[in-house]
């Protein structure tokens, strides 16, 4: 990999080391946005994941399956700079607190928000805002209120991220 595929594949496999060991919390790579039809026969944006080297695509919406996940999306265009490129990209987490954090006794956002951030700002990536609850997939289509309901928890971190093309 190289660029910024290199980057976020490296951010990547540090959440899977470091965050929810032992759960099953699953940190996926970069996603793309694809068109799906919902059941009224509408379109809707879902982020899905490549899956190998092949076309076909997995779904990135929350799974409440597994005690949580995280991906990354490439948000908008990408600036040249004098020594690369940056980019924005969204790291969003679907998680289940109570299986993640379960000797903590409140609501455990804060707790996501500190874990998450260490590592983000452990490894090149900048944090620009974080967008919590359903606002933070309100882009995606087939995300509900309940997805967002103690004790699940949406957010998202906005990022930056400065890179060359032939990083790895």
């Amino acid at each position: 990999m190289i660029g910024l595929d290199a980057k976020i594949e490296k951010l990547r496999a540090r959440f899977a080391a470091k965050l929810f060991v032992g759960s099953t919390y699953a940190s996926y790579g970069r996603a793309f946005i694809t068109k799906k039809k919902d059941k009224n026969g509408n379109f809707a944006d879902i982020p899905e994941l490549q899956t190998s080297s092949t076309v076909k695509y997995a779904e990135l919406l929350p799974n409440r399956k597994i005690d949580g996940h995280s991906f990354f999306l490439q948000e908008g265009d990408i600036e040249k700079t004098e020594d690369g490129y940056t980019a924005n990209v969204g790291i969003y987490f679907s998680v289940n607190l109570n299986e993640l954090y379960s000797s903590v006794t409140e609501r455990a956002v804060e707790y996501l928000h500190r874990d998450a951030i260490k590592q983000i700002e452990n490894y090149s990536f900048k944090v620009i805002r974080i967008v919590p609850d359903l606002p933070a997939f309100e882009k995606f289509g087939l995300v509900k209120d309940t997805d967002n309901m103690e004790p699940y928890y949406l957010c998202r971190f906005d990022t930056e991220i400065e890179y060359k093309l032939n990083c790895n």
